[in-house]
Protein backbone atom coordinates (compact mmCIF):
# COMPACT_ATOMS: atom_id res chain seq x y z
CA UNK A 1 0.00 0.00 0.00
CA UNK A 2 1.09 3.58 -0.51
CA UNK A 3 2.13 5.56 2.57
CA UNK A 4 3.55 8.89 3.58
CA UNK A 5 5.76 9.44 6.60
CA UNK A 6 6.60 12.71 8.29
CA UNK A 7 9.22 13.06 10.98
CA UNK A 8 11.33 15.45 13.06
CA UNK A 9 14.95 14.82 13.92
CA UNK A 10 17.35 17.33 15.52
CA UNK A 11 20.27 16.86 13.10
CA UNK A 12 21.69 14.77 10.24
CA UNK A 13 18.70 15.60 8.05
CA UNK A 14 20.46 14.95 4.73
CA UNK A 15 21.95 11.65 5.90
CA UNK A 16 18.60 10.45 7.23
CA UNK A 17 16.73 11.39 4.07
CA UNK A 18 19.39 9.79 1.86
CA UNK A 19 19.16 6.53 3.82
CA UNK A 20 15.37 6.55 3.57
CA UNK A 21 15.64 7.18 -0.18
CA UNK A 22 17.98 4.19 -0.47
CA UNK A 23 15.06 2.12 0.90
CA UNK A 24 12.78 3.39 -1.88
CA UNK A 25 11.23 6.45 -0.22
CA UNK A 26 10.70 9.53 -2.41
CA UNK A 27 10.43 13.24 -1.67
CA UNK A 28 8.31 13.92 -4.77
CA UNK A 29 5.88 11.97 -6.92
CA UNK A 30 4.14 12.43 -10.27
CA UNK A 31 1.07 14.58 -9.84
CA UNK A 32 -2.27 14.88 -11.51
CA UNK A 33 -3.60 17.34 -14.06
CA UNK A 34 -3.06 20.27 -11.64
CA UNK A 35 0.50 19.34 -10.59
CA UNK A 36 3.03 17.70 -12.89
CA UNK A 37 5.06 16.83 -9.80
CA UNK A 38 4.08 16.98 -6.14
CA UNK A 39 7.00 18.02 -3.93
CA UNK A 40 6.58 16.99 -0.31
CA UNK A 41 7.62 19.15 2.66
CA UNK A 42 11.24 18.68 3.78
CA UNK A 43 10.59 15.94 6.33
CA UNK A 44 7.85 14.05 4.52
CA UNK A 45 8.47 11.07 2.28
CA UNK A 46 6.36 8.68 0.22
CA UNK A 47 6.70 4.95 -0.40
CA UNK A 48 4.59 3.02 -2.92
CA UNK A 49 4.40 -0.30 -1.06
CA UNK A 50 5.12 -0.15 2.66
CA UNK A 51 2.76 -0.26 5.60
CA UNK A 52 2.58 2.62 8.05
CA UNK A 53 4.20 0.38 10.66
CA UNK A 54 7.08 -0.59 8.30
CA UNK A 55 7.82 3.06 7.59
CA UNK A 56 7.81 4.01 11.28
CA UNK A 57 10.04 1.09 12.19
CA UNK A 58 12.52 1.85 9.40
CA UNK A 59 12.67 5.49 10.52
CA UNK A 60 13.35 4.38 14.10
CA UNK A 61 16.11 2.02 12.96
CA UNK A 62 17.82 4.61 10.74
CA UNK A 63 17.64 7.30 13.42
CA UNK A 64 19.29 4.91 15.87
CA UNK A 65 22.00 4.02 13.30
CA UNK A 66 22.72 7.73 12.79
CA UNK A 67 22.70 8.42 16.53
CA UNK A 68 19.86 10.95 16.38
CA UNK A 69 16.56 11.12 18.20
CA UNK A 70 13.40 10.49 16.23
CA UNK A 71 11.49 13.26 18.02
CA UNK A 72 8.22 12.97 16.13
CA UNK A 73 7.02 10.54 13.48
CA UNK A 74 3.70 9.82 11.85
CA UNK A 75 3.17 7.43 8.97
CA UNK A 76 -0.18 6.82 7.34
CA UNK A 77 -1.85 5.39 4.27
CA UNK A 78 -1.71 7.70 1.24
CA UNK A 79 -5.35 7.74 0.29
CA UNK A 80 -7.63 10.75 -0.06
CA UNK A 81 -5.44 13.83 -0.42
CA UNK A 82 -5.13 17.38 -1.70
CA UNK A 83 -1.85 19.15 -2.36
CA UNK A 84 -0.08 22.39 -3.05
CA UNK A 85 2.31 21.29 -5.80
CA UNK A 86 5.39 22.88 -4.24
CA UNK A 87 8.72 23.78 -5.79
CA UNK A 88 11.74 21.55 -6.45
CA UNK A 89 14.22 21.30 -3.58
CA UNK A 90 17.36 23.39 -4.01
Amino acid sequence: MEIIITYDIPSKHREFKDKMKSLGYKDSIPGTKNCKIIYFPNTTLYHPNKTAENARDEAKTLAKELGVSLERCISTIWNDWAAVCGEPFK
